[in-house]
């Protein structure tokens, strides 16, 4: 009996800008990808660890090599391998348990000559329209990032910063398109929230991802009650917090594949977070095609798509995932996630 072959290496992706949020800065990530090579198909998986949750490319590494010999063999359908995962005694680094599920998942579907959103039997591979994000900066490089990205129909826009009003007045001299803002838990009293919102809620905003801590969860509830704009839950939802108490703070979750850490969860949290009234955002860290393929095929029973991380880089290693000029994200009819090196 053939054995599957397991690899992996780290590829840095390097940003096309420096990144910045109101947490810091980068100008490249770390991912670590995978692969999986059993009958002449091979399947790709990527975690993006993110040093918020305490995961590193080392400890992604670490979470591979500690995997059981022939895990792969023993996983015969999609269902088997999220729960596999979670009977491993081994630490939860959650972008690690994603890279190894997302491989198998597009090892499986190659295996049957199928795309995954096929065998997921959902009706089209067009997923609803990606914002695209402009980084922190001065106002006045905010404003040549939205010249720059003048394509995307929907800018995702990083504030929560002492100058908020200011660059969005700025953007606004630019540009009238629809604006996503995300605050990054960058305001942190309830006063400061209202105020903010108040004056997004005059400038075509959209929603208003984490405005406050994810410690200020009562603050929170209390916001939401009077926010003249819908909120969605970015770091107060990590994937194993109870949604009925979410949905008392956020009227929106963001998953995000590298934090939930399972596709086939994922997929059971959206229909969860529906049955509750609330609408889903499907986002990502900075990754590649291929990450940002897997939460393509989340995000066809979302209402958001903030996938842009593979158009934020400059090397990606993967291709396959589109954006339409419409700005919606289209998966390939290839089979897998249906992207290729």
């Amino acid at each position: 009996m053939s054995h599957f072959e397991i690899n992996w290496e780290v590829f840095p992706l390097k940003l096309r800008e420096v990144f910045t949020i109101s947490r810091g800065s980068k100008s490249e990530v770390p991912n670590v990808f995978l692969s999986v090579t059993k009958n002449g198909m091979t399947g790709y998986g990527e975690a993006g660890p993110n040093t918020r949750y305490d995961e590193t490319p080392e400890k992604v590494i670490e979470y591979f090599k500690g995997l059981p010999d022939h895990f792969f063999d023993e996983i015969a359908s999609p269902g088997e391998i999220a729960k596999k995962l979670e009977q491993l005694e081994l630490p939860h680094i959650q972008s690690a348990k994603a890279a190894i599920e997302m491989a198998w998942l597009d090892w499986w579907a190659k295996s049957k000559n199928e795309p995954l959103w096929k065998l997921w039997e959902l009706n089209s591979p067009k997923g609803p329209v990606t914002s695209y994000t402009i980084g922190l900066d001065t106002p006045e490089r905010m404003q040549q990032k939205i010249r720059a990205a003048s394509q995307y129909p929907v800018y995702k826009i990083k504030l929560g910063t002492d100058r908020d009003r200011e660059i969005i007045e700025a953007i606004r001299e630019v540009t009238d398109k629809p604006l996503r803002v995300d605050a990054n838990e960058g305001w942190t009293t309830l006063e400061q929230a209202k105020r903010e919102i108040e004056f997004l809620a005059t400038q075509n905003v959209e929603l208003i991802e984490q405005p406050m801590p994810s410690a200020e969860f009562e603050l929170m509830k209390e916001l939401k009650k009077w926010s003249l704009l819908p909120l969605a839950a970015d770091e107060s939802f990590i994937g194993d917090e109870n949604l009925e108490e979410i949905a008392e703070a956020f009227h929106v979750i963001n998953i995000k594949l590298m934090k939930i850490g399972s596709l086939m969860k994922a997929r059971n949290v959206i229909k969860e977070a529906h049955s509750l009234g609330m609408e889903v955002m499907i986002g990502c860290m900075i990754e590649s095609s291929l990450a940002n393929a897997a939460g393509a095929l989340l995000a066809l029973e979302a209402e958001y798509a903030d996938l842009d991380g593979h158009l934020l880089i400059g090397n990606d290693p993967f291709k396959g995932l589109n954006v339409l000029k419409s700005g919606e994200i289209e998966l390939s009819e290839k089979p897998g996630f249906g992207v290729s090196k």
